[in-house]
């Protein structure tokens, strides 16, 4: 029985369809967070790709780097250094002077460090612990936001590091420096706000922008009261597409949106290379030695690079960097209104992708030409590939970060199993062809082109063979007088019975037309018996398909319709046996002179009255009693006589009908009479043909 699927392959691709979606999704059960690290991974090199040369002047680096130890003396720095620092950062032009530190320890020259802050745009620096086995408590927390509550997204702080009382009564903003610390170390994102005591705090770039935009005359005390919020967002499909869970505005800075994930992390946005960072080392401030402009109306965000000072941290662009360098980097995407974020709706992405992916593989699976087994895992590599530059793409022109590596994987794996399908579907079509090919070419010759390429040459092997022709006795007549069901289905049972007698006997049938079979033996394999062999089977054909063919003619029947008999002549001797012509349609078959002989004395079987004849190489190759001498004749189209034989026991082969008999014995004696292509060369006793058969008193 076929199998359902080999006539039905659409169903056996949505099979592989399903399959793929399946195993993506118990991967992802399995390993949720598998995909979530293969994307910041690959993230990092989206970001190492697309990070901008161009120097970014808007955001100034102070460096408390190892020169300024050398000059100032080991960290910490005393307080009036600081206050110098803020000092010469006003006297430049800072617009705003935002500390990546906290001052949690109460030292000698607090009030002055802070009578600078109380009259100088600054930003001071807090820490919050997010591990609950992390649970410091040093310092006074500072710059919570104006509402009341808590965001639901905002982390929850677990401990914290703030400023020493001293200096939060200057009333400086106050911004967050908590990272977001993935499993690989690298800081991908920054929460926008934490939640301590039921106040939510914004982080260090949130406050420095928020700062920047109150303008000097907002001190002293600006740093109370921050304005951000949280905006509600409308859930529908369209927006969902291309809105974040959260975004936070201000009315102090129309036009400023930052979108959120779902977790309340502001994602970083690496845009600029390193070097693009501009950074002036501190004592250079202190000194005087900066150059005039570089630091008017910029941000000026103070850290530390210096080896030993702690503050390293790894990031997209780099394995070790200063923790100054995300917060420089999230204000500058801040600033230009592109801070990457995830749709809410990023699986609705995931699912478009994937499904366009798998329509281009079906597309090709469908696509006969060429060869769907192998072209399709390459599609899939290059629709995986062509997906993640396409969120690629998206991130850095769009600053959505959309999620790729499921659908990737989908397409991939939907292409693997297209791919086994197509190659079972060739399988089976292959098998199925075989099977038409063995049943229209000897099965031989149906193998070994299976397993050769085609070719236009000759491919011919010479043999010494045996050839039976058997042919359907007035067969053209019965077929125009009766219907054409009843003759194909004749036709039909003739072939079956004469390929399971040839096939028994050791031969191979070489050629079925109209009502004709010819079949060879010693042609593909060694049979050395073979001229026995073929008379065998000539014998057992007649017999297997006398009740087949006489039957009673029908009344309808006109005259001239006679009944039906089995004609069979077979010879032995050298012929070729292969294929001819072009490679894009090729003839097989047997040529030589054996094959011809044998298809005349099937036709001389009629004018002879007799069931089967032989010829004169085939005889030769049995013993002399099993054979009849019948007489030479010149057989039409020959330029030679031949000694023609039949079987010693051929009576045993007429039918008995009296029909038949009387049919075939007129139309001999009229062959004999008038043939002029069969006339014998030496004739037989009339009187010893007599005796042995009266069917052939009027015999050569």
């Amino acid at each position: 029985m076929n199998p359902f699927w080999r006539d039905h392959p659409w169903w056996l691709r949505a099979v592989a369809v399903a399959f793929a979606a399946a195993l993506v999704m118990l991967v992802q059960l399995v390993f949720p967070s598998a995909f979530a690290a293969a994307e910041s991974v690959m993230g990092d090199l989206s970001w190492r790709l697309g990070a901008s040369a161009e120097a970014e002047r808007r955001v100034i680096i102070v460096d408390i780097d190892e020169a300024s130890l050398q000059k100032l003396g080991p960290w910490p720095w005393p307080r009036e250094t600081m206050a110098r620092l803020s000092e010469r950062l006003d006297e430049a032009g800072a617009a705003v002077q935002a500390f990546d530190m906290a001052f949690d320890a109460a030292r000698p020259g607090d009030a002055a460090l802070a009578a600078v802050w109380a009259r100088v745009p600054v930003v001071a620096g807090q820490v919050f612990s997010l591990d609950p086995a992390v649970t410091p408590h040093a310092g006074v927390v500072g710059g919570a936001l104006a509402a009341a509550a808590c965001p639901a997204a905002a982390p929850v702080s677990q401990g914290y590091v703030g400023n020493t009382a001293a200096l939060m009564a200057a009333g400086p903003a106050v911004g967050h420096l908590t990272p977001r610390t993935e499993f690989d170390g690298v800081v991908r994102k920054v929460p926008a706000l934490v939640c301590h005591e039921g106040r939510a705090y914004p982080s260090l770039a949130l406050a420095s922008l928020w700062r920047a935009a109150q303008g000097p005359a907002a001190v002293p005390g600006a740093g109370a009261g921050a304005d951000w919020q949280v905006q509600a967002q409308r859930p529908s499909l369209l927006a969902d597409l291309t809105q974040p869970a959260w975004a936070l505005v201000s009315p102090s800075l129309p036009g400023i949106w930052v979108p959120l994930d779902a977790q309340g992390d502001m994602r970083v946005p690496y845009r600029s290379q390193r070097s693009a960072l501009a950074s002036v080392s501190a004592e250079r401030v202190l000194s005087g030695r900066v150059d005039p402009g570089l630091l008017r109306g910029a941000i000026a965000l103070i850290g530390t690079t210096a080896f030993g000072m702690v503050d390293v941290t790894a990031t997209p662009l780099s394995a070790v960097s200063s923790g100054v360098e995300v917060h420089a980097q999230s204000l500058a995407g801040l600033l230009d209104h592109q801070v990457p974020y995830a749709p809410r709706a990023a699986l609705a992405w995931q699912v478009m992708a994937g499904l366009f992916g798998v329509a281009l593989l079906l597309a090709l699976a469908a696509r006969r030409r060429g060869a769907p087994a192998k072209r399709l895992p390459i599609a899939g590599v290059l629709l995986a590939l062509a997906t993640y530059a396409g969120a690629v793409a998206v991130l850095l022109l769009q600053n959505l970060w959309l999620p790729w590596v499921a659908p990737a994987l989908f397409m991939l794996l939907a292409a693997t199993a297209l791919a086994t399908a197509e190659h079972a579907l060739t399988r089976a079509q292959g098998e199925r062809l075989s099977a038409h090919l063995i049943a229209y070419l000897p099965a031989p010759v149906a193998q070994r082109l299976m397993l050769t390429d085609p070719s236009g040459s000759v491919q011919v092997d010479q043999r010494n063979i045996s050839v039976l022709a058997a042919d359907i006795r007035n067969f053209s007549a019965f077929a125009l007088h009766r219907n054409p069901l009843e003759t194909a289905a004749l036709l039909h049972a003739f072939y079956c019975i004469a390929v399971d007698v040839v096939e028994q006997h050791g031969g191979v049938v070489e050629n079925v037309v109209g009502d004709s079979v010819l079949a060879v033996w010693n042609a593909y394999s060694d049979c050395a018996d073979h001229p026995l062999r073929a008379l065998q089977a000539g014998k057992e054909l007649l017999r297997a398909t006398r009740s087949l063919l006489a039957r009673p003619l029908d009344s309808a029947d006109p005259p001239v319709v006679q009944p039906l008999a089995l004609g069979v002549g077979i010879e032995c001797g050298q012929a070729v046996v292969g294929s001819f012509g072009p490679a894009r349609r090729r003839a097989h078959t047997a040529l030589g002179e054996p094959v011809g002989v044998a298809s005349r004395l099937q036709h001389m079987t009629q004018d002879l009255s007799m069931p089967l004849l032989i010829g004169p190489q085939l005889a030769a190759q049995l013993p002399k009693q099993g054979t009849e001498h019948l007489g030479d004749y010149l057989l039409e189209g020959m330029t030679r006589q031949y000694a023609v034989y039949a079987p010693a026991d051929w009576v045993d082969l007429v039918p008995s009908e009296q029909l038949w008999s009387r049919a075939t014995t007129s139309s001999r004696s009229a062959a004999v009479d008038e043939a002029p292509f069969s006339a014998p060369t030496s004739a037989h006793d009339p009187q010893h043909d007599s005796q042995q058969d009266p069917h052939r008193q009027h015999g050569a």
